[in-house]
């Protein structure tokens, strides 16, 4: 197995493990929705769906990136995209990083349109790999590959300090995440990996056109905890609790991505129904599952993983419900109160 291919291998097997989550929570925990005695609504018409980017989806929610390089993410990716178009909601790819190195993991990620041709698929591409000039060309040839609908650009500068074959030249980024827009006709999403987003880079974001922003925020995996297990010689505590809560994250975008009609996802620790309605009411307009999917997956395979998305989607009905709100543009409106 090639080192790319080895590093998301490995990548997989810790994430199934129990101690490499933040020891706090994405904040969600802390708030309690009001609860409205005179909903005023029927709960048999409300109305999971959302518009993201012109098309329309069944459940705010997507399943976030995963896996993809090695051999047995082919299965995981093919399964999860047939289920994706099953439900209606879309898929990100894992990193596509291996692409740049390796023509023969490309099936990986391409058995996504092989098993389902209709699904709203994200190519997905780091920000070290996007910085660097040489690599443009061989990115727009990935995302055409793999007929994308959206590019997501991780940006992941905590995961890139402890991960021992990683990258911290992190000089060029915005301008390579400009370039490579100004070459596309299709959405670009800017998402960190469990470390949030704050207002300023958020407003830097703007400034290069970004479409999209996923705070993905502290709470659920630590990509530092992860590397630092792929890395014996470094261990920090600190450094496995560095970041933005994706609840702090969420409402501190809330009003300018609005005011600049950027579109808000919320992922990072959302661990429960709960956890997706906060979401939609703190400004997210879709939610992003990774690890629960993946150990779902695991656990009861394809169809543990309907179950359970199927499971959450009617708890966020009733919470829906439960606070009169119709539609998911209600939910964003929503009374809330902090513990």
């Amino acid at each position: 197995m090639n080192p790319h291919s080895q590093r998301k291998h490995d990548h997989v097997s810790i994430c199934l493990q129990d101690d490499i989550e933040h020891q706090g929570t994405s904040g969600f925990d802390s708030y309690d929705f009001v609860h409205n005695a005179l909903p005023e609504i029927q709960f048999d018409t409300i109305d999971t769906s959302v518009q993201l980017f012109g098309r329309t989806f069944a459940y705010p929610l997507f399943i976030s990136g995963m896996t993809g390089g090695y051999d047995e993410a082919k299965q995981i990716n093919g399964d999860l995209a047939e289920l994706c178009s099953e439900l209606n909601i879309p898929m990100v790819l894992g990193s596509q990083r291996s692409m740049l190195h390796d023509d023969t993991t490309a099936s990986t990620f391409l058995i996504t349109r092989e098993r389902a041709a209709d699904i709203c698929l994200s190519a997905n591409i780091g920000a070290t790999e996007i910085a660097d000039p040489n690599n443009l060309d061989d990115i727009l040839r990935i995302i055409e590959t793999v007929e994308a609908n959206w590019l997501t650009v991780h940006v992941n500068p905590l995961q890139e300090l402890f991960q021992p074959e990683g990258n911290t030249n992190f000089k060029g980024v915005l301008k390579g995440i400009s370039d490579c827009k100004n070459k596309l006709s299709i959405p670009v999403i800017v998402k960190e990996v469990g470390s949030g987003i704050s207002l300023s880079v958020a407003q830097r974001l703007h400034d290069i056109g970004i479409d999209g922003i996923d705070v993905a925020g502290k709470g659920g995996t630590s990509w530092s905890a992860v590397e630092m297990k792929r890395n014996s010689r470094e261990n920090s505590e600190y450094f496995k609790e560095w970041g933005i809560e994706t609840s702090v994250s969420l409402q501190s975008l809330k009003s300018f991505c609005k005011q600049q009609q950027i579109t808000l996802f919320s992922s990072g620790g959302i661990r429960s129904s709960h956890d997706i309605a906060m979401s939609l009411a703190m400004g997210a307009q879709s939610v992003g599952m990774a690890r629960p999917i993946l150990l779902a997956y695991h656990a009861n395979g394809i169809d543990g993983v309907k179950t359970f998305i199927e499971g959450m989607m009617k708890d966020v009905r009733r919470i829906m419900f439960l606070t009169g709100s119709e539609h998911c543009e209600a939910l964003s409106h929503a009374e809330y109160t902090k513990r």
